[in-house]
């Protein structure tokens, strides 16, 4: 069975992100935004819902306010805008695939959302592939296999859990077919950290 992980190769904190060189970290923008209380006061706002809407890098933020007035469409023009534009596209799809350590020949897609990226891999998969998902997912990660031979595994009491479910579950399906684990690195649910390397591994 080969096996396919996607792990930054760079350690990221909640409210910074470390620079690719390991130098000092990087402010987040709106990290230090206040949120009113339903019971009077404010607090310090936490973005925990990291897949759907992650806050920008302000280094990020900064250099899309600066190559705003020069966009021009993706792929569709001879134009200068056009050209700049499609150069910086191509350019960020490199960047990410260097920061996940991608392999030679690998892809990098972008797409609106995860929900996007995980309804796109389920209409692309074969129709023989079986699927495998903790029924604690979210719901983005439990709904787009319905087409296809979907096994949803227990909730798992513990991360050793939760390897050995997952590991028995492997061991029942034909070796020859494809298949397609799907779990979340770390849940906006549960706030539960998964154990990402050993569930690959299994």
């Amino acid at each position: 069975m080969s096996v396919a992980t996607a792990a930054p190769a760079t350690t990221v904190t909640a409210d910074t992100a470390a620079d690719p060189a390991g130098c000092a970290p990087l402010p987040v923008l709106g990290r230090d935004v206040t949120v009113p209380l339903v019971t009077g006061g404010e607090v310090t706002y936490a973005a925990l819902d990291q897949a759907a809407s992650a806050p920008a890098l302000q280094r990020v933020w900064d250099d899309v306010a600066a190559y705003a007035p020069y966009y021009g469409s993706v792929h569709r023009g001879a134009g200068y805008l056009s050209q700049l534009s499609t150069d910086l596209f191509e350019r960020a799809r490199r960047t990410v695939a260097a920061f996940l350590d991608c392999r030679t020949g690998d892809q990098v897609v972008f797409t609106r959302s995860t929900t996007d990226s995980l309804n796109l891999l389920a209409s692309a998969l074969p129709e023989d592939c079986r699927v495998f998902v903790f029924e604690t997912e979210h719901h983005a990660a439990l709904l787009p296999w319905s087409r296809r031979d979907v096994t949803v595994l227990d909730a798992p009491d513990s991360p050793r859990q939760a390897v050995e479910t997952l590991e028995r579950a492997l061991a029942d399906r034909d070796p020859h077919g494809p298949a397609l684990v799907c779990v979340t690195g770390a849940s906006n649910v549960t706030g539960e950290l998964w154990p990402v390397r050993e569930l690959a591994a299994a």
